[in-house]
């Protein structure tokens, strides 16, 4: 599935790696409300293997990867199972 226009929401994680890039990247999905669309750059190739894993236990969804030399991109889609705060 393609994106459409722009996502709702941009975190940059470039120069942080994971786990840490993770749970940042679920703290921001957590504020959005369900079915909005997070991007997320990030430069830790481990972050394209482990997060859809983890999106998957939240219900949210990772919908695109673009995955370029120096970084990816993922979009994720908000799920409905965590609260919106």
């Amino acid at each position: 599935m393609e994106i459409k226009g722009e996502a709702d929401k941009v975190i940059d994680l470039r120069g942080m790696s994971c786990p840490w890039a993770i749970l940042k990247a679920k703290s921001q999905l957590i504020t959005m409300g369900p079915g909005e669309v997070l991007e997320v750059l990030s430069g830790d190739p481990m972050m394209i293997k482990d997060f859809p894993k983890v999106l998957g236990k939240r219900g949210h969804q990772l919908i695109q990867t673009i995955d370029r030399p120096e970084y990816a991109r993922l979009y994720v889609r908000r799920g409905h199972n965590e609260e919106h705060k």
